[in-house]
């Protein structure tokens, strides 16, 4: 079996050598050693990766990992490498409630903060984070991510009394923000001594879309397949394959309407195309 295998490997160290000295001869020396130069840098990148985690000697690992690897988002091939994902070197974890799950990436400059009495933060498989974004609990509030989810730049999911629930598959723009409390302001007294408030949890079901700066507040509930349009404010919940826009937030149509829509616009070219047929053999 070793035989084998060592025979195995030295055919494929001639098939390489022997590509790289026709590659140097064809395309000149510059060529050949950019191709070395990719080819070290991969299995430098796999091998810290292997080692890669949230200890101290992880962290470290990742860090060696990127010095070779490109940048923002075109570090997330990185994630699929290993089970336990890419957390980047930069990364702040204050929390002692962090769930990972299988090959998640967590780009530059996320935080991860746990308040006094502050729940679990856990992020399913596949789940990406783009950079700069704040995960934040306190007071029992809890965040929960699904699978596949995508959570773009400058984003803040701030969970007090109640929880932050994001589902399988959900996109989410840049500079969204996720308020799942609001403040107290009663007369007579100032506001920063009156307690928080929560109306009930965040809820963004399976599938739905967030555009860029969506702000969603507590107690709403976003359907499965929704749309909601940038800059919105969402206080009420949106229904199932809805699509709403607005400050506050209205649905103004179903994505049902724009399948209905474009079947009639078909519709009506193939009844157009069918007349003018019928007025040319007419002449």
């Amino acid at each position: 079996m070793l035989e084998k295998a060592r025979f195995f490997w030295i055919r494929r160290l001639q098939r390489f050598l022997a590509r790289l000295w026709t590659t140097w001869r064809s395309d000149g020396a510059r060529v050949a050693l950019s191709i070395i130069e990719d080819i070290v840098s991969n299995l430098w990148i796999l091998f810290w990766m292997r080692f890669a985690g949230l200890s101290y000697f992880g962290r470290i690992a990742t860090r060696l990992a990127t010095w070779f690897a490109p940048p923002y988002k075109a570090r997330q091939y990185l994630s699929g490498l290993y089970p336990h994902g890419y957390v980047a070197p930069s990364v702040t974890i204050h929390h002692n409630d962090l769930r990972l799950g299988e090959y998640v990436f967590i780009g530059d400059r996320v935080i991860f903060f746990q308040e006094t009495n502050g729940g679990q933060i856990e992020l399913g498989r596949r789940v990406a984070v783009y950079g700069d974004v704040l995960f934040e609990t306190g007071q029992s509030g809890r965040i929960t991510v699904g699978a596949g989810s995508r959570i773009h730049r400058n984003c803040h999911l701030i969970a007090y009394l109640a929880p932050i629930q994001i589902g399988c598959d959900v996109g989410i723009a840049q500079n969204c923000a996720f308020y799942s409390y609001n403040h107290s302001f009663a007369p007579g007294e100032p506001i920063s001594k009156q307690p928080l408030q929560a109306k009930g949890p965040i809820i963004i079901e399976d599938h739905a879309w967030l555009g860029v700066g969506v702000i969603v507040l507590s107690g709403v509930r976003i359907g499965k397949g929704a749309v909601v349009g940038a800059g919105s404010v969402v206080t009420d919940n949106i229904p199932d394959g809805a699509i709403a826009v607005g400050v506050p937030a209205r649905v103004v149509k179903m994505r049902d309407d724009l399948v209905e829509n474009r079947i009639a616009s078909l519709l009506n070219t193939v009844e157009d195309v069918d007349l003018e047929v019928m007025a040319d053999s007419q002449r």
